[in-house]
C-alpha cells in the first residue's frame, strides 16, 4: 500500500491509461514522485508486453479508423517567435528587468542562427507603448522606443526577420501577427523569450486557440522563477490546438 497520496493518484492515472502528457504534467517538479511514477509505467508496460495480444472488436477498429481519418494534416512550416527579449527587460536594474532572461541569450542566438540557415521564419514580438498609453498607469514607463531597435543587441533582428509590435499580454491581440503568419504559410510556432508567465503564456494560448501547434523549448524561455516556469510549461504541455475550422 502506498501512503503518499500524490503518488497514489499518479499510479491510478497510469493504470487507468491517462494520456502520457497529462501524467508528465502532474509529475513536473517532483523528482522523487516522478521516479516512482516512471517505475510504475515501466512495470505496466512490461506486463502489457507479457500478455497475449487481443484483437479489437469490429466496432473498436472502426472507431480507431475514423479517428485517424479525422486527424488534421501534419503541420509543415514552423516559425520561431521571439517574445519581448528587449533592452528594458534584460538591462540589469531596469524597473521591469527579467533577470533570468539574460541567461538564455546564448542559446537563443544559436537557435535563431539555425532557423535562418534552415529558412525558417523568425518573428519578433516586441512590447511597445506610445506616450500616454493607459497601460503605463499600471507599470513603469517601458518599451517606448522603436520596436526593432528595442531588441537586446545580441539578438538584434536581421533584415529578413519580421517584427510585430504589441501592447497587450498576447502578441495576437490587436496586432497583425496572425495575418502575417498565415500569409507566410506558417501553421506551427516555436515560442521563445520572456516573460514566461505573462506575454509568452498569453501568446501561446492564443496561438493554440487559432489552431497553431505550439512548442516552448525549456532552454529558450525565462520567467520570474524556475517554479513559475515549471508550472507554465507543464500547463502548456497538456494543451493541444483547437481545430482551425472551429477557431475561425
Amino acid at each position: 500500500m502506498i501512503d503518499d497520496p500524490t503518488l497514489q493518484s499518479i499510479i491510478e492515472r497510469i493504470v487507468s491509461a491517462t494520456p502520457t502528457r497529462a501524467v508528465d504534467a502532474a509529475l513536473a517538479g517532483q523528482p522523487g514522485v516522478r521516479a516512482a511514477g516512471d517505475a510504475v509505467r515501466e512495470a505496466v508496460a512490461s506486463l502489457g508486453l507479457a500478455l497475449d495480444p487481443v484483437a479489437p472488436s469490429a466496432a473498436a477498429r472502426a472507431r480507431f479508423v475514423d479517428a485517424v481519418a479525422a486527424l488534421p494534416t501534419l503541420r509543415s512550416k514552423t516559425a520561431v517567435v521571439v517574445v519581448d527579449m528587449l533592452v528594458d527587460h534584460l538591462t540589469p536594474g531596469a524597473p521591469l528587468e527579467v533577470r533570468r532572461a539574460r541567461g538564455i541569450v546564448p542559446a537563443m542566438r544559436q537557435r535563431l542562427a539555425a532557423a535562418r540557415a534552415a529558412g525558417q521564419p523568425v518573428v519578433y514580438l516586441c512590447d511597445h507603448h506610445e506616450p500616454g498609453d493607459p497601460d503605463l498607469l499600471s507599470w513603469p514607463d517601458h518599451n517606448l522606443g522603436d520596436p526593432r531597435a528595442s531588441v537586446w543587441p545580441e539578438l538584434a533582428p536581421e533584415a529578413s526577420d519580421l517584427v510585430v509590435p504589441h501592447r497587450h499580454y498576447s502578441g495576437f491581440s490587436e496586432t497583425a501577427l496572425d495575418a502575417t503568419l498565415r500569409a507566410a504559410g506558417v501553421d506551427a510556432l516555436e515560442i521563445t523569450g520572456c516573460i514566461t508567465e505573462i506575454h509568452l503564456y498569453a501568446t501561446a494560448l492564443d496561438a493554440l486557440q487559432r489552431g497553431y501547434r505550439v512548442t516552448v523549448p525549456p532552454a529558450l524561455q525565462a520567467g520570474s522563477s524556475e517554479l513559475v516556469e515549471q508550472v507554465i510549461l507543464g500547463t502548456l504541455s497538456v494543451l493541444r490546438p483547437v481545430d482551425p475550422d472551429i477557431a475561425r
